[in-house]
């Protein structure tokens, strides 16, 4: 029987990959047998500790091979939140510049080899959740106790969860009501790394659905309290599934999933979410967190390259706090003045209070607040990160009931989208709208209530078909940006403080406007992906070395 490695230490698994076997073989640091690990179900919890600890592990860097954005899901997040049309990077730097130009996740030969890394890293969890499975498939543990169906249930979530990520990333979109008979990814069922042809988009999405409902059938039978959010309970696995039928078009399924999150989980609406200013997003304890990363008590997640809170917060380490993380400022201006979330960022850094660190990095014109630490020191230090939030189970339900085209729901979707959009904006007034009407409300309000949060714009755009639309450049007779027009520079305030500059225009997007080399002219209107190739990332050189009957996206 193979052995299967933790590290000791943290109860965690510690696989690594060798470029010569394949992405999935492991290596130790320490190991215990698997009869010790897989003794009771209790100890097998420690293989799902290290699942939960997998998904925030830092890679090390320094080499062409990695680089300091790998620092598991949080980070892939970053890199999809960046490829959309509401996050705007600010000045040309190194790190995530090429995704912002979508020129990253199509080039193989790029030195820092993230799609070997994010390839790897799904497959790791997809690796690790087979071998829980196997366990109780082949009958090696009891599987009716409650610490039985807390593995299992776990297992097969994070196997789904994994593949979903997958198929949505390096495959076409699921198309509804299509036989999806388009290229997905390798299907892994058991701890194999042998090679194996990709499978279809449709018997991806049937896996997907098959094992979370498997993890819901076991999740609903523990009585055992959840130890913290990092865990998956049934509630999330209703997230999952609420996400996985709205990817597939399948409306109603995903409202109902959303619904049951809603009026089940127990789960509040917290007033003070976009109340508090330092801090406003960065702890577990928020009563609309419903899954999330816990920061290690030890700090180890503190900088470059473990956290991401200093890849987005603003008042970060290193280098990265020369390029702002900033909404489309078209976006921005549509949000009412009484929208309390329109304090997430700052239109004026110069006339409004910005809480940065004393080493101040730079400012930029509507630069985001929305994950400012409290912390004044150079590094940002360890906070949780949501995965998933109670707001989204609101979007999806209002969304999901709205384009069902179902009568008797429509009430419904317009209530929930009015309890979500009145908690964040007094004078909201709930919507008559219906139908597709009633769903573009709910898309503005996913926008601005999600931004940034776990690539969900950019799965938006890809499950719905719709375009990267960064805006317009300037006009003739309007500010161009740049240094030479005082834009791009961080020693001057910003152009419309200064009379001898150009006024800007008001109808421009803020992605061609702050350096000589910008950022979003490269890729200012992405055609929607069922048109244009580049939605699908492609397959990393070392699988298709590995894996002959691999086929390469186009």
């Amino acid at each position: 029987m193979k052995n299967i490695y933790l590290l000791i230490a943290v109860l965690a698994l510690a696989f690594t990959t060798s470029c010569e076997k394949g992405f999935l073989d492991t290596a130790p640091t320490s190991s215990i047998s698997e009869e010790s690990v897989f003794s009771t179900s209790e100890n097998a919890m420690m293989a799902i500790n290290g699942i939960h600890r997998m998904m925030h592990e830092g890679h090390s860097s320094g080499t062409t091979t990695s680089w300091n954005g790998q620092g598991g899901y949080p980070t892939f997040c970053m890199h999809l939140a960046l490829m959309t049309d509401d996050v705007v990077w600010t000045y040309s730097n190194i790190m995530y510049e090429d995704c912002a130009k979508w020129i990253h996740h199509r080039d193989l030969s790029h030195k820092y080899n993230d799609l070997n890394y994010y390839w790897k890293f799904f497959y790791r969890i997809v690796n690790n959740a087979n071998k829980v499975i196997e366990v109780y498939e082949n009958e090696q543990l009891p599987s009716n106790d409650q610490y039985a169906y807390l593995v299992q249930g776990q297992a097969y979530a994070y196997r789904a969860f994994a593949l979903f990520n997958l198929v949505q990333t390096w495959a076409e979109r699921y198309v509804p009501g299509g036989n999806n008979n388009q290229l997905g990814v390798i299907i892994r069922t058991s701890p194999s790394t042998e090679p194996k042809a990709r499978s279809t988009v449709e018997e991806c999405y049937s896996l997907i659905l098959s094992d979370l409902n498997t993890a819901y059938e076991n999740l609903s039978k523990v009585t055992l309290a959840k130890e913290n959010k990092s865990h998956i309970d049934q509630y999330v696995v209703k997230g999952l599934l609420a996400r996985v039928y709205l990817a597939m078009g399948k409306w109603s399924e995903a409202a109902d999933a959303a619904s049951y999150v809603i009026e089940k989980s127990g789960a509040k609406l917290q007033d003070d979410t976009y109340t508090l200013v330092l801090d406003r997003n960065c702890w577990a304890t928020n009563t609309e967190w419903l899954w999330a990363q816990i920061a290690k008590e030890d700090g180890s997640q503190s900088g470059n390259p473990k956290s991401w809170h200093n890849f987005i917060s603003n008042n970060n380490a290193s280098y990265n706090r020369n390029s702002p993380r900033a909404i489309l400022n078209l976006l921005y201006n549509t949000i009412p003045d009484s929208d309390l979330r329109k304090a997430m960022w700052c239109e004026d850094p110069y006339t409004q209070t910005v809480y940065l660190p004393k080493s101040s990095p730079k400012k930029a014109p509507w630069m985001s607040q929305k994950w400012i630490l409290s912390d004044n020191a150079t590094a940002a230090a360890a906070r949780d990160v949501a995965y998933m939030r109670l707001p989204e189970m609101y979007l999806i339900a209002a969304e999901g009931y709205a384009r069902s085209k179902d009568a008797s729901k429509v009430a419904i979707a317009q209530d929930y989208l009015y309890t979500l959009a009145h908690h964040r904006d007094p004078q909201y007034v709930k919507s008559a709208s219906t139908g597709d009407e009633l769903a573009e409300e709910v898309m503005w309000q996913r926008r601005v209530e999600l931004w940034a949060e776990c690539g969900l714009r950019w799965h938006d755009l890809k499950r719905l078909d719709l375009p990267v639309d960064r805006g317009p450049k300037p006009r003739e007779g309007y500010n161009q940006g740049g240094t030479l027009n005082g834009w791009g520079t961080s020693a001057k305030k910003a152009p419309w403080n200064d009379s001898k500059y150009l006024p800007l225009d008001p109808e421009a997007s803020n992605y061609n406007m702050y350096g000589e080399q910008v950022v979003g002219e490269t890729a200012r209107y992405i055609e929607r992906p069922s048109k244009n190739k580049n939605w699908q990332w492609l397959i990393p050189i070392l699988e298709l070395n590995n894996n002959p009957e691999c086929v390469q996206n186009e």
